[in-house]
């Protein structure tokens, strides 16, 4: 049990450090409303995307503690919506010049994306609560 607590744990830890990744990746910088280096800016989305899909992958092929499941639900759920957020994201540019991309069009998503944040957010604090319930050993 308490190994499975130790992976369980670890795997957090490496998609946690991902949301961290992906948050800094989704803010780009714009000059006179045009982001100023557009293709700088789609690389990085498309390495969230990437980064995305591993901390999925990982979700997916962790068994959590019981006591754990529904907030380990929560969070795949969570990743899988942001990765709905970064592939958005990234069909906006894929048809336009980049002084054709709204400014608007990227907040919506990066405000969908906070929103998600503050998901998981939750769902963390959930599981800490969760874990320090538990009895010691």
């Amino acid at each position: 049990m308490r190994k499975n607590f130790k992976q369980y744990g670890q795997t957090l830890h490496l998609v946690g450090g991902n949301l961290v990744y992906i948050s800094n990746m989704i803010y780009s910088v714009y000059s006179n409303g045009i982001i100023s280096d557009y293709q700088q800016y789609f690389l990085d989305i498309k390495n969230a995307k990437i980064v995305s899909q591993s901390s999925i992958q990982s979700l997916e092929t962790i068994s959590p503690p019981f006591i754990l499941e529904t907030e380990h639900g929560s969070l795949i759920k969570a990743f899988k919506d942001i990765l709905d957020c970064l592939n958005s994201l990234i069909l906006i540019s894929e048809n336009v010049t980049p002084i054709d991309i709204k400014e608007a069009d990227i907040l919506n998503e990066i405000s969908i994306l906070k929103v998600i944040q503050q998901e998981i957010t939750e769902t963390t604090l959930g599981l800490i609560e969760k874990l320090n319930s538990q009895p010691r050993r």
